[in-house]
C-alpha cells in the first residue's frame, strides 16, 4: 500500500514537471512573436530638421502605425554622428534601439585617426539601406565655367584659385571634391563647414566659388538663377535633373553617392532584424513614401540586410583606399 502511494506521488510530480516544461515551451515562441511590444527609440546622430532626422521621423511614424507602438526619435549630435553610434552599440540587442546611419559614418569615419578607429560596421548589424542621394557640384554665377571640362581647365590655368565647400572633412562631399581634383589633375582648396546651409550662403555671397551639396540644398537656388549646377556625382544623370551631366561623363568611373539606412546592435536576434527589414521595405514600396523621398532629393533603396552589408563592405574598401591616398586624417 505504501509502495503504491509512492508511485502515485512520483507520477504526480512527473506530471506537474511535464506540464511546466510544456508551458515554458509554449511561452517561448509567444515571447519571440511579441516583438515589438513597447516603445522603439531611433537614435539620430544629426540635429533635428536635417535630412537624416526628417527621414527617421517619417519612417518612424509609419513603423509606429504598423506595429501599433510608439516610436521615439532621439537626436544625439556630435562627432559626425559617432556619439549616437556609440550609444547604440552599447544598447541591449533587443530591437528597441535602432540607429540611423549614413555612409560617412560607415565607410569614411572608421579610417580617420580622429574617430579612434571605431568601426561601426563591426559593432552593429545592418537592417536595411533606406535611400540614396547624389551630390551636386554647384558654382557661383561669377565662376567663368559652365561645365566640368571648363572648370578643370580654369583650375589648371590658375592653380590654387579655386576652393570648394563641404559639410565637413569626413563627408562624401569632401571625397567628391578630392576625386574631381585627382581625376582632372588640378588642385582646389577644401573649405569645411558645419553643415550645408552655411556653405550655400557663402556660395551665393561669393565667399566660395564651388560646393558639393545635396539636391534639396542647391537645386532650388539653381532654378531661381542664384547659382549654377555643373555636374552630379551619381554614375548616371539624376532623373529629377536630366539636364545636369554626370561627372562620370567626363571622367568615366566617377561615382560618389550618399545613403541612409538603419542598423541594430550586434547579437540582435535574426527574427527581429527580419521583422524590421520587412516592414521598412513595405513602407519604401508605397507611392506616398517614394513621392516624399523624391521631394527630399532621394531615391528608395530597400532590399535585404545582406544587400546593405555588401554595399557597406564595397564602399568601406574603396573609400578607405581613397582616404589613405589623399592623406585625410580628421573630420
Amino acid at each position: 500500500m505504501i509502495f503504491c502511494k509512492r508511485v502515485q506521488w512520483k507520477t504526480r510530480i512527473l506530471g506537474v514537471a511535464t506540464a511546466a516544461i510544456t508551458l515554458v515551451a509554449m511561452a517561448a515562441p509567444a515571447k519571440a512573436q511579441a516583438y515589438p511590444s513597447r516603445t522603439i527609440t531611433i537614435l539620430v546622430g544629426y540635429s533635428a530638421g536635417g535630412q537624416a532626422d526628417a527621414l527617421a521621423r517619417t519612417i518612424g511614424k509609419q513603423l509606429g502605425e504598423t506595429f501599433k507602438i510608439s516610436v521615439v526619435i532621439e537626436n544625439k549630435t556630435g562627432a559626425n554622428g559617432m556619439i549616437a553610434a556609440q550609444a547604440a552599440a552599447r544598447a541591449e540587442p533587443d530591437g528597441y534601439t535602432i540607429l540611423m546611419v549614413t555612409d560617412a559614418m560607415l565607410t569614411i569615419d572608421p579610417h580617420l585617426a580622429s574617430s579612434n578607429h571605431f568601426d561601426l560596421s563591426k559593432a552593429m548589424e545592418p537592417v536595411v539601406n533606406v535611400a540614396w542621394s547624389p551630390l551636386l557640384l554647384a558654382a557661383a554665377n561669377n565662376v567663368p565655367a559652365s561645365s566640368i571640362a571648363e572648370l578643370v581647365a580654369l583650375g589648371k590655368q590658375k592653380p590654387q584659385s579655386l576652393s570648394f565647400g563641404s559639410p565637413g572633412s569626413s563627408t562624401p562631399h569632401r571625397l567628391a571634391g578630392e576625386m574631381l581634383q585627382k581625376s582632372g589633375g588640378f588642385t582646389m582648396i577644401h573649405v569645411p563647414y558645419k553643415g550645408t546651409s552655411a556653405s550655400v550662403n557663402d556660395l551665393m555671397g561669393g565667399q566660395i566659388p564651388l560646393l558639393f551639396g545635396a539636391p534639396t540644398a542647391v537645386e532650388p537656388l539653381a532654378t531661381a538663377g542664384k547659382i549654377k549646377l555643373l555636374g552630379v556625382t551619381s554614375e548616371k544623370r539624376y532623373p529629377s535633373l536630366p539636364n545636369v551631366p554626370a561627372i562620370g561623363e567626363t571622367y568615366p568611373g566617377f561615382k560618389i553617392i550618399s545613403y541612409i539606412g538603419f542598423m541594430l546592435p550586434k547579437k540582435t536576434p535574426a527574427p527581429v532584424i527580419a521583422a524590421l527589414n520587412k516592414e521598412i521595405n513595405a513602407i519604401l514600396a508605397t507611392d506616398t513614401m517614394r513621392a516624399w523621398l523624391d521631394k527630399q532629393g532621394m531615391v528608395a533603396v530597400g532590399g535585404t540586410a545582406d544587400d546593405f552589408k555588401r554595399q557597406i563592405e564595397t564602399d568601406y574598401q574603396a573609400r578607405g583606399e581613397l582616404v589613405r591616398a589623399l592623406g585625410i586624417t580628421g573630420g
